[in-house]
C-alpha cells in the first residue's frame, strides 16, 4: 500500500463506512489513474528535503545519506524516464549540492523576512560572492549558473485567508488549530505572511520541509 485511506470502522459488530473517507478514497483513486495516462513529461512533481531544526544548517542533510547526489541522480533518472527536468540531467555544470545550498539561502530568516520575490536575487548574490572567492559560501555556486542548470525560484507569500481558499475551510482550521498565531516564527516574512517556496526546474518543484514555526 502506497496512499492508505482509514474508510470507517466497527460500530458493535458491524462495519461502517465514513462518507468523508469514501470521498476521500475515489478523489484519490482519480488522481492515480489520471497520472497513469498523463505522459510522463508532462507529470509535476514535487521533491521535499529535510530540513529541521531550522537555522542550523540541517536542509538537505540526512543521516548516513549524502542528499545532494541522490538528488542529482533522481533527476537524471526522472530525465531518462522522460520527465521534464529542464536542462539539469545535460548541463555539465549542473550540481545537486548548488541545489541544495540555493535552498538553504531561500531557508535563512533574514532572506525569509524579505518574502519569496527577494530570494531570487539573494541566491545570485551569494553566486557573485562565491565567484569572489568568499569562503564563507558554497564553492559549488561558483559554477557556470550557480550549478543550478537554469532553476529559479517559485514561491508565493500567502495569509491565513488565502490558504483556506486554497485547502479548504476544513484543512485550514486544522492549520489554525496546529499552528496558532503565538506560535508563529520561521518561515513568515515581515508581514506575518507564510513564505512558501522553492526551486523550479522543468515540471519538477524542490522545495524543504516546512519550518513548523519552531526553532
Amino acid at each position: 500500500a502506497i496512499d492508505t485511506v482509514v474508510l470507517g470502522g466497527l460500530v458493535g459488530d458491524k462495519i461502517a463506512l465514513v462518507p468523508e473517507r469514501v470521498r476521500k478514497v475515489c478523489s484519490r483513486l482519480r488522481g492515480w489513474v489520471n497520472l497513469r495516462k498523463t505522459p510522463p513529461a508532462d507529470r509535476k512533481i514535487s521533491v521535499m528535503l529535510y530540513g529541521f531544526p531550522p537555522n542550523v544548517g540541517a536542509v538537505g542533510t540526512a543521516a548516513l545519506l549524502d542528499v545532494p547526489n541522490s538528488l542529482e541522480q533522481l533527476l537524471k533518472r526522472l530525465h531518462e524516464e522522460g520527465y521534464n527536468v529542464g536542462d539539469f540531467a545535460t548541463d555539465p555544470d549542473a550540481s545537486g549540492q548548488s541545489l541544495v545550498a540555493a535552498l538553504a539561502v531561500c531557508s535563512e530568516n533574514s532572506v525569509i523576512a524579505g518574502g519569496s520575490d527577494k530570494m531570487q536575487s539573494a541566491i545570485e548574490q551569494r553566486m557573485e560572492r562565491a565567484r569572489n572567492g568568499d569562503e564563507t559560501v558554497p564553492e559549488t555556486l561558483a559554477k557556470p549558473g550557480g550549478g543550478l542548470a537554469g532553476a529559479t525560484v517559485l514561491g508565493k507569500d500567502m495569509n491565513f485567508d488565502e490558504l483556506e481558499k486554497m485547502l479548504g475551510k476544513y484543512m485550514a482550521k486544522k492549520v489554525r488549530k496546529s499552528w496558532p498565531e503565538k506560535e508563529r516564527g520561521p518561515g513568515m516574512n515581515m508581514k506575518g505572511e507564510m513564505v512558501i517556496n522553492g526551486l523550479q526546474i522543468g515540471n519538477i518543484w524542490i522545495t524543504v520541509q516546512p519550518l513548523l514555526g519552531v526553532e
